[in-house]
C-alpha cells in the first residue's frame, strides 16, 4: 500500500514548517505567552489560510481532509506550535460541518474564530453522557472546568443539559457574552487556560449545534477526529525528540568517547523509534479506516490513541532520563516536549478513557 503524500501536500507541509522556522522558537513559547499565540495565529491564517485546511472550497477554504489536518499537525507538533489548531480547526471544524454551521465554519476558515472547548466539569468522568450543566428558560448555568486555550478563545463549545434529556446538547457561545466569569491559569505545557463559570447566559436555537441532546454523539466523533489530529502532533513531537536526543548523546563525551558508542544507550535510541513507528502505522490505520463504519473506526482510533499515549511517554520520557538533569529544565526545548507529553496524551479523556472504549468496540 503507498503511504505517500501528494505533492500538494508535501507542499503544505513544507510551507508550515518553513513558516515555523522563522515565526516560532522557544523564546515565544516559554515566555511570549497569549500575545505571542495570537500573533502566530493570525500569521498562520493571513499568510498560509492554514486554519482553512478542512474548510469545504464552496466556503473558501482549501478543502482537505484528515489526511492534510495531520500534514498540518505533525509539523506544529515538530516545533510544539499552535496549540489551539486542533481544538478549532479538527474538532470545531468537524462539529460545525455535521452540524451545518455555515457561517461558524467560514470563521474557522478565516481564523477570526478561535475555539476552546468547555466540557470538563469537576467529578465527571470522561465519556459521559449527561453534564451538571444545565438550561433553563433559556438561561445556560454552570461551572466548566481545565478548559485549554480560553484566555485566546473568541468563542466556546460549550456542554449543557436541557429540556430533560437523556445526553447533553452543545452551544456555541461568544466569549464576550454577558455573565460568563474566568479565571485563567497556565497549565504544565505553558498553554494559557480558565475556569469558567457560566452564570445565566442567554442561549436558544440559535446557539445551539445540531439537535437537542444530539451533543454527545456529535462531541464524540468530532473528538475522535481531533485524537487523530494529536497523535499526528505526537509524531512530530516524537520525531524531534528522538533527532534532539542523538544528536545530544553524539556530542556529548564520557570516558573518552561520545555517549553515542555505549550499547545500552544505543538500545534505548531503538526502543524510541520503535514506538515511534509503531504509532505512525497505527495513525496511517485510522486516516485509512472509513468513519461511516463506526465500530472498525472506533477500533482504529481507540487503539491508536492507547498506544500512541504509551509511545508519547515513552520517548519523552527517555529523551530526559539521555539528558539527564538539564532534559527537564526550560532551557532545553526536550523539556517543554515532556510537559506538552502530558496534556496531549489526555486531550479529549486520557488513554484509560479509550482503552475501555477499545474493549468495548471488540464484543
Amino acid at each position: 500500500m503507498n503511504f505517500d503524500l501528494s505533492e500538494e501536500q508535501v507542499m503544505l507541509g513544507g510551507s508550515v514548517a518553513a513558516y515555523l522556522e522563522k515565526h516560532w522558537d522557544q523564546d515565544r513559547l516559554s515566555i511570549g505567552g497569549i500575545a505571542a499565540r495570537r500573533a502566530l495565529w493570525q500569521g498562520m491564517a493571513a499568510d498560509l489560510g492554514l486554519l482553512s485546511v478542512m474548510v469545504p472550497e464552496s466556503l473558501g477554504g482549501m478543502g482537505g481532509g484528515m489526511i492534510d489536518a495531520m500534514v498540518v499537525a505533525q509539523e506544529l507538533g515538530r516545533h510544539l506550535a499552535l496549540d489551539s489548531f486542533v481544538p478549532t480547526a479538527v474538532y470545531a471544524g468537524t462539529l460545525f460541518q455535521a452540524a451545518d454551521a455555515t457561517q461558524a465554519l467560514e470563521g474557522v476558515g478565516t481564523g477570526k474564530m478561535i475555539v476552546a472547548l468547555a466540557h470538563a466539569e469537576h467529578g465527571q468522568l470522561s465519556g459521559a453522557r449527561k453534564v451538571a450543566t444545565s438550561v433553563e428558560n433559556g438561561r445556560l448555568t454552570g461551572t466548566k472546568i481545565m478548559v485549554a486555550g480560553a484566555p485566546l478563545a473568541t468563542h466556546f463549545i460549550v456542554s449543557a443539559q436541557e429540556d430533560e434529556q437523556q445526553t447533553f446538547s452543545l452551544f456555541l457561545l461568544s466569549a464576550d457574552a454577558t455573565a460568563i466569569t474566568r479565571s485563567d491559569f497556565t497549565m504544565i505545557d505553558g498553554q494559557p487556560a480558565s475556569e469558567l463559570r457560566f452564570e445565566g447566559v442567554a442561549v436558544g436555537a440559535e446557539t445551539r449545534l445540531g439537535a437537542i441532546g444530539a451533543g454527545a454523539d456529535l462531541h464524540l466523533h468530532a473528538a475522535d477526529m481531533a485524537t487523530i489530529a494529536h497523535t499526528a502532533e505526537a509524531v512530530g513531537m516524537m520525531e524531534t525528540l528522538i533527532r534532539t536526543t542523538a544528536a545530544y548523546i553524539t556530542g556529548r563525551q564520557q570516558f573518552g568517547q561520545p555517549l553515542s558508542a555505549f550499547q545500552a544507550l544505543q538500545h534505548r535510541m531503538a526502543d524510541m523509534v520503535l514506538y515511534l513507528e509503531d504509532t505512525r502505522s497505527l495513525l496511517y490505520m485510522a486516516l485509512l479506516t472509513d468513519p461511516t463504519d463506526t465500530r472498525a473506526f472506533e477500533r482504529a482510533v481507540t487503539g491508536m490513541k492507547v498506544k500512541a499515549a504509551e509511545a508519547l511517554r515513552f520517548v519523552s520520557q527517555q529523551a530526559v532520563q539521555l539528558h539527564g538533569g538539564m532534559g527537564i529544565t526550560s532551557e532545553l526545548m526536550v523539556g517543554h516536549f515532556f510537559k506538552r507529553a502530558m496534556t496531549v496524551n489526555e486531550s479529549y479523556g486520557g488513554p484509560g478513557f479509550y482503552r475501555k472504549r477499545y474493549e468495548a468496540s471488540l464484543d
